[in-house]
């Protein structure tokens, strides 16, 4: 975890740099401009093990934008982001099924590769993401109930894998100090891996070879300075 900090630390450091480069800008073109976002989140985990459902959630963060080569330029940022993902489950006690909701919050860090379709006004972006999460969280009155017509708890669901790979396709509209944009992010490493290298298998031995990967989809707002 200290390296992951670490890794964090350089990357917003990097971020920052546009600030001292303003002065250097080409002819008011934002040639690398540090920006402010933030954003509404929809979707969660999806597994064909369990049955989820997608919830709302929010995103916050830094990200700069720098023009490299005629209409070509590259996105790359650091965020906060808090998502629920909804499973069903009982307590002990009944067999009254209720939602519940896993929750995990993370720090993404992006590199998107883009281009310009209509100057400043239009563009498209896509890239990998490096996504370092926390674990799935449940209120711990629900810490105890059994998921689905499993013989596991929801607390057993809770180490998944902090550190996660993700591919997003991204569409930037506006203007050159303040644009909108939406997302559709893909998890393409298996967020439930951990669990397979648990104990999990031995108190329930259909829970074997679980896999989820997160669907999102964002839409936000950004300010250049």
């Amino acid at each position: 975890m200290h390296h992951l900090k670490l890794v964090i630390f350089i990357f917003i450091s990097t971020l920052l740099n546009p600030l001292t480069a303003q002065n250097r800008n080409y002819g008011g073109d934002s040639y690398n401009r540090l920006g402010i976002q933030a954003g509404v989140t929809h979707g969660g985990i999806e597994s064909d093990n369990f049955t989820t459902t997608k919830n709302t959630g929010f995103m916050a963060g830094l990200t700069t934008r720098a023009n490299v080569w005629n209409n070509f330029l590259v996105v790359y940022g650091v965020n906060f982001y808090s998502m629920k993902t909804g499973m069903m489950g009982h307590s002990v006690a009944s067999t009254q099924m209720e939602n519940i909701d896993f929750k995990t919050t993370g720090v993404p860090l992006n590199l998107f590769a883009g281009h310009k379709i209509i100057n400043e006004h239009l563009s498209i972006e896509a890239g990998p993401i490096l996504q370092i999460n926390s674990k799935w969280e449940v209120d711990k009155e629900f810490e105890n109930y059994l998921i689905e017509d499993y013989i596991i708890t929801a607390k057993d669901l809770e180490e998944v894998s902090r550190v996660n790979l993700n591919v997003a396709g991204n569409i930037s509209a506006g203007f050159p100090d303040v644009k909108i944009w939406v997302q559709y992010q893909y998890g393409v490493s298996n967020f439930l891996k951990n669990l397979n290298e648990s104990d999990l298998q031995t108190k329930e031995p259909r829970a074997a070879n679980l896999e989820g990967h997160l669907g999102m989809a964002t839409a936000g707002v950004v300010y250049y300075f």
